[in-house]
């Protein structure tokens, strides 16, 4: 099935259709609908059921973003006291506030994205899907990518029409703290730590976690590993290789972390999900919850 997928993609560069064989699409994942390429967002942008949510920080949203986006900062929906509690990133309420004011309701087509780095449009495209929004497709290459096409920019704020959004959580998809440590005690699962390297050895010790290095028999993936020179997703095989460097492949459980939560290892879930690896949690207290335990057990 691969194969014949480059061979149809290699006819329609001939025929003249190249930027085609760039899509999700072609590049033979599982999921193709999760993404959507600056080629397609031009032509659907302005449809009035589609929004486009900027999920970089304000000051970043103040200086230009695509025409019609909202700013839904990512850091914003990852709650440190709701994640130590439940596992889950913000309240029903909160997420319903948020996601309302932003003028998405739950049959609005979303388009989310960020400067081009990744984590910031993962990040929203989780939260959404985790509270039962199927209708996310997070921008190929970002905001960088469209504004080296030479694509519309502005600094113009839309005025949105609030809507009501209902949250419907699904915790399946994440995991609590107690339960990673069950799963370190029955080595039940692979435990990524999508950081930095210097993080995962502890010798850079950001602000928010209290100290320094991984979880014990965590594997270091850094999600910089999923995206190629011009901040676009690998192709399915390339990400199939790199995860099954890592000893994952479709049947294993996987749990991944960052220092939030929300961001880095989100983009290894969205990875993941394009390819057709659903086994996957997220430990959303990640580091800021793991290191502030002095009782619980770290490697460097």
């Amino acid at each position: 099935m691969r194969n014949s997928g480059r061979a149809v993609a290699r006819i329609l560069v001939v025929l003249g259709f190249g930027f085609l064989a760039t899509t999700a699409w072609a590049a033979g994942y599982a999921r193709p609908e999760l993404l959507i390429e600056t080629e397609e967002l031009a032509k659907i942008v302005n449809q009035p059921n589609v929004r486009l949510v900027d999920a970089v920080d304000p000051a970043g949203y103040q200086r230009a973003h695509i025409p019609g986006a909202v700013n839904v900062f990512y850091v914003d929906l990852a709650k440190l006291d709701e994640r130590k509690k439940s596992g889950h990133p913000l309240s029903n309420a909160d997420a319903e506030r948020i996601f309302g004011e932003a003028g998405i309701d739950n049959n609005t087509q979303v388009v989310v994205y960020d400067g081009g780095e990744g984590p910031s449009a993962s990040g929203v495209w989780f939260v959404l899907d985790f509270f039962g929004h199927k209708n996310v497709k997070v921008l190929n290459g970002g905001f960088r990518k469209w504004l080296k096409e030479g694509r519309p920019v502005t600094q113009d704020v839309p005025v949105v029409e609030k809507k009501r959004f209902l949250a419907k959580e699904h915790p399946a998809k994440v995991i609590t703290r107690a339960s990673v440590e069950k799963s370190l005690r029955a080595k039940d699962a692979v435990i990524v730590d999508t950081r930095s390297f210097n993080e995962y050895i502890g010798k850079d010790v950001r602000p928010g976690a209290s100290r320094g290095g991984h979880i014990p028999g965590a594997v270091h993936l850094e999600w910089t590993k999923f995206s190629d020179k011009v901040n676009t997703f690998k192709t399915a095989e390339q990400l199939e290789k790199a995860l099954k460097q890592r000893g994952i492949d479709k049947n294993t459980k996987v749990v991944t972390y960052c220092q939030t939560g929300i961001g880095r290892s989100t983009d290894m879930a969205l990875a993941m999900r394009l390819i057709g690896y659903d086994n996957v949690v997220e430990y959303t207290g990640s580091w800021e919850e793991w290191s502030a335990d002095p009782r619980l057990p770290i490697e460097k």
